[in-house]
């Protein structure tokens, strides 16, 4: 038999979005700390009446489950009601539901959860609608089991009682029976609902009121300010040096606050609780702001999937992400490293190259070979123009000014790039391998309603407007710590030579390199492209003992966690040796976050983390480069109040010669 918990999620698990049915945060806490001790009295270790709650057998169960929260209840000094203990167990429910999707996939139920952290069966539970139990028979699946009770005179058994209450504690019903069937079952779920004391106590929890947080629902006065000075407020502050701004404000006031700007005041969330709580929690509280509109705008596009929420969101993502994934690139590296060594074999010798643009036209181009078997090399510039001119008039919430000559070049430009690609696909029958090109085709060929033609052309350029700006500016800086740092520089010379010496590299040659992987790793860390995320408030939550209201703005700053030393000692130090084994101070949960956390995670993570170090090893295994000049010191840019970070123009480098 499976678990309480592990039956809750898989009743409630929606398999064409490969997430659980939307349910407040607190709620899950409570139905899966109801589960575990469901599961306790269904073993009989603790029985319970309508006062108490007591242990009846000590003996733990080998339960890595269920064992913590028996653990609890036989030490107790006092003896409490099922209330306290569920409320009580609610406490570790992050872990509860950890451990219990790791059970599922080990027994061959769920598959691992990929980057994007969808859930979902595996083909044969998928198809059986039946899986395998502890004892190696096979069980059928919990919603069929439960639908056969409600709508038949079946005695349901005990574990039949837990679930029922379960889901109808969490109110959950409606989200799976229409109007009809919900009436006909009405009062059958009453009646085994009443049943279990535990599954009551847990229904009672989730209806209470919760009392207010300190902080009033006026858009989150109440919260501590951010320093600044009057009129203006932390305006300066914020343009000068954004994150060392919201690193001091985290470490002067806590993971919450107020920042008030001449254009916008928002609530700014930091640190590594504000990081998980996203991460948890973003579908049910958090809907993307209106920060991409302007990019939406200027292609005449109603959505694309960086403004999408919900179940849409998830879709677009899950119908797209093989053509932008780890595999795809795994798979086209010969043709990558093809574009890189033509690529510095056009540059000039011993002339300083300004290192930013040629990291930027490297990435475009091969991520255009490979998603779109094209090329962007005179599109680049055009297509970076566009998207910091949109996304800054976002971020800053300014209404647009009339474009100049080359802001209406870039944007045609870009329309034409757009076009090309569309239509290069279009003619193509049979393309020798699917893309995100083609991906995003089929999908409107498919489905018009969901995929608009008029959304087409910005959807087509998502490659390279997610992707080329961080990636390059990353490639960037890891060539410039390559080239300042002789003793890592050789190095990672070896590595990338070794990676070259039978030929052009496999992608199992390439999950070997490990320097030029620390190095991207520490990158990543230190120099996070775009360490922040805007989002609109839907749906209020207390967070450290606040009130954060719907309809606030809300700014994550999920990278301040890389700057404290409490998580990453003497964080200002470039160290590579931070992610061996022993230290792996990246695997702390909700610290290391270069990606985004959350649903809007980076679609493209696993593409880049091949991309980077592929890169980098090839221009190392090609050219002999200098730093120009050797006494350069990384300095960042950014787009204006915006707290991107990219190399400034004053990083350049020279090829002295050509190894290969």
């Amino acid at each position: 038999m499976l678990l309480a918990a592990e039956e809750f999620l898989l009743f409630l698990l929606d398999e064409q979005h490969g997430t659980l049915l939307p349910m407040t945060e607190r709620t899950e806490h409570l139905v899966l700390a109801g589960a575990v001790l469901m599961d306790l009295q269904l073993a009989n270790r603790i029985d319970t009446d309508l006062d108490n709650l007591t242990p009846s057998d000590p003996m733990p169960l080998g339960d890595d489950v269920l064992d913590p929260t028996l653990a609890d209840i036989v030490g107790a000094q006092e003896t409490h009601d099922a209330l306290y203990w569920v409320e009580r167990t609610a406490r570790r429910a992050h872990e509860i539901r950890e451990r219990t999707i790791a059970r599922l996939v080990s027994r061959g139920i769920l598959r691992e959860p990929g980057e994007d952290a969808f859930l979902s069966l595996t083909p044969e539970v998928a198809h059986a609608r039946r899986y395998p139990s502890t004892n190696g028979a096979t069980q059928e699946h919990v919603r069929l089991r439960i639908m056969r009770v409600l709508f038949s005179d079946d005695i349901p058994d005990p574990a039949d009682i837990v679930i029922i209450s379960l889901v109808d504690a969490c109110d959950v019903w409606r989200k799976l029976l229409t109007a009809e069937e919900l009436v006909k079952a009405r009062k059958r779920i009453a009646i085994v609902s009443r049943l279990d004391l535990i599954g009551r106590a847990v229904a009672t929890l989730v209806r209470m009121v919760r009392p207010a947080a300190r902080a009033a629902r006026d858009g989150g006065a109440g919260l501590p300010l951010a320093r600044g000075w009057p009129l203006v407020g932390s305006t300066f502050a914020v343009a000068r040096d954004p994150r060392t701004f919201f690193v001091q404000e985290y470490q002067r006031v806590g993971p919450v606050f107020r920042v008030k700007t001449l254009t916008r005041n928002f609530v700014a969330l930091a640190g590594q609780e504000a990081n998980l709580f996203v991460s948890r929690s973003e579908r049910m509280h958090l809907h993307t702001s209106d920060m991409w509109d302007p990019l939406c705008a200027e292609f005449g596009a109603t959505r694309f999937v960086l403004n999408m929420n919900g179940k849409d969101h998830v879709r677009m993502r899950r119908e797209t992400r093989d053509g932008l994934s780890r595999q795809l690139i795994e798979s086209e590296i010969p043709a990558a490293v093809d574009v890189i060594r033509r690529s510095v074999a056009a540059m000039p010798l011993n002339a300083p190259l300004r290192a930013l643009p040629a990291i930027l036209r490297l990435v475009g181009e091969t991520t255009s070979a490979i998603v779109a078997q094209s090329s962007t090399a005179e599109y680049i510039d055009d297509v970076r123009l566009v998207l910091r001119e949109a996304v800054t008039r976002g971020f800053l919430h300014t209404p647009r000014l009339p474009r100049t000559p080359r802001q209406r070049r870039a944007l045609r430009r870009a329309a034409e790039l757009s076009d090309r690609w569309l239509t290069q696909h279009q003619l193509q029958q049979h393309a020798r391998k699917a893309n995100a090109i083609d991906d995003i085709l089929t999908l409107h060929r498919a489905d018009p309603m969901f995929l608009p033609e008029c959304d087409l052309p910005l959807t087509a350029l998502l490659p390279l407007f997610a992707g080329v700006e961080t990636v390059g500016s990353i490639g960037a800086c890891m060539l410039y710590v390559v080239l300042k740092n002789p003793a890592l520089r050789e190095r990672a010379q070896a590595e990338a030579d070794a990676l070259f010496a039978g030929g052009t590299p496999d992608a199992a040659k390439v999950h070997e390199l490990d320097v030029l992987y620390r190095i991207m790793l520490e990158a990543l860390r230190m120099y996070t492209p775009v360490p922040g995320i805007q989002r609109k408030v839907t749906t209020s939550f207390d967070f450290d003992g606040h009130r954060i209201p719907a309809g606030a703005d809300l700014f994550l700053a999920f990278f301040v966690t890389h700057d404290l030393p409490e998580h990453f000692p003497d964080p200002q130090r470039f160290d590579i040796d931070r992610y061996l084994p022993g230290r792996e101070e990246h695997k702390q949960p909700g610290v290391f976050a270069p990606f985004g956390v959350g649903v809007h995670h980076c679609a493209g993570r696993g593409f880049a983390e091949t991309q980077l170090p592929l890169l980098v090893a090839t221009l190392l295994h090609e050219a002999d480069m200098e730093l120009v000049p050797p006494t350069y010191e990384l300095k960042t840019d950014r787009w204006v109040l915006f707290p991107s970070f990219v190399p400034d123009k004053g990083f350049r480098f020279r090829m002295r010669s050509r190894r290969h």
